[in-house]
């Protein structure tokens, strides 16, 4: 089969890249909206119907690579996403609204950031997630989010900034459609593009996948920072995080177990891709994770400051990713 010509591939990102971030965007508004109207917090909104409205598209990215046997790929998006809330997200919200980092998180969400990568890292440990593994990070899942409405009532009622839209589950549903058909053709494209290019499949999902899937929260965590929402765009990086280490690959496995027994042939790149995310991966995410907690401590909270350490730290990662994988 002849190679995908280099402008359908970019029109397939392009698009994918659009709709992803336009489908999100209306998903987050119509189920911020449900949200609103049934009285819940800010800091819950942001940590759970914000944060899953746009950590959606890491699902779906994910999923369909797992079912095209991008094992690694799929692994990458999730590990590599993770990476750019924080430092790509974070930080470019930190620089609009320096509060985002100089306002601390409680206990709470301290203990479900750093359980969600430990609890990931001891199911992987082994070099494979099992149907039954990926069945546990979805009770964790379950769990993260009864913790959270057990605790939402200590917390005020949402205020009244964000954006009003009528038939607020139409666009729900609009979104989700719009995030599905955009995972696809980014897909599509990313699969394309590393195939003419030859860079493997982790790299590509810890960074074109990862920062195209991020885009909804970047969106949405600019949007709130604009808006003067401090707690909507950092609830919305550990709501997305924890997501994302226990939903998203938990349902992925679930569907189709990340085993080497399941991808045959792609076996071999699957364990590479286990060993990496072992070994440096997750240890990235958990370093990232500390930052966003330490540095405006060590700051004496200088948001924007940590801000822009942040997104320096991201550009360094990226760059070391296709130094030494590319």
């Amino acid at each position: 089969m002849p190679p995908t010509p280099w402008l359908q591939i970019l029109v397939l990102l392009g698009a994918g890249f659009l709709l992803l971030a336009k489908g999100a965007g209306w998903l987050v508004s119509g189920s911020t909206q449900v949200a609103r109207r049934l009285g819940l917090s800010v800091l819950f909104v942001g940590l759970t119907v914000v944060a899953f409205g746009t950590s959606a598209p890491e699902i779906v990215v994910s999923s369909l690579a797992a079912f095209r046997g991008q094992g690694g790929m799929s692994l990458g998006n999730v590990l590599g996403s993770n990476v750019a809330n924080i430092g790509l997200v974070l930080g470019s919200c930190a620089i609009v609204l320096p509060r985002v980092l100089e306002t601390h998180l409680s206990h709470r969400e301290l203990f479900w950031l750093f359980a969600s990568v430990l609890i990931l890292g001891w199911v992987i440990s082994d070099g494979a997630i099992e149907r039954i593994e990926g069945a546990f990070l979805l009770l964790m899942f379950f769990v993260f989010n009864a913790h959270l409405m057990i605790t939402a009532r200590d917390h005020g009622p949402p205020t009244e900034a964000l954006e009003e839209k009528p038939w607020p589950w139409f666009w729900v549903l609009v979104g989700v459609v719009s995030v599905s058909l955009g995972a696809k053709l980014t897909i599509d494209g990313a699969v394309a593009g590393a195939t003419r290019l030859g860079i493997p499949d982790q790299v590509v999902g810890l960074t074109v996948l990862a920062v195209g899937t991020s885009l909804p929260e970047l969106a949405a965590g600019l949007s709130s920072a604009f808006k003067g929402e401090s707690e909507i765009s950092l609830g919305n990086v550990v709501g997305s995080n924890v997501f994302n280490l226990l939903a998203a690959i938990g349902l992925v496995a679930v569907i189709r177990p990340l085993t080497p027994a399941t991808f045959g042939d792609r076996a071999p790149a699957l364990e590479g891709a286990f060993q990496e995310a072992k070994t440096l991966d997750l240890p990235l995410v958990l370093a990232f994770s500390l930052a966003m907690v330490l540095l405006p401590r060590l700051a004496r909270e200088r948001g924007r400051t940590c801000g822009f350490l942040l997104l320096a730290g991201y550009a360094g990662y990226v760059a070391w990713l296709y130094v030494t994988r590319g």
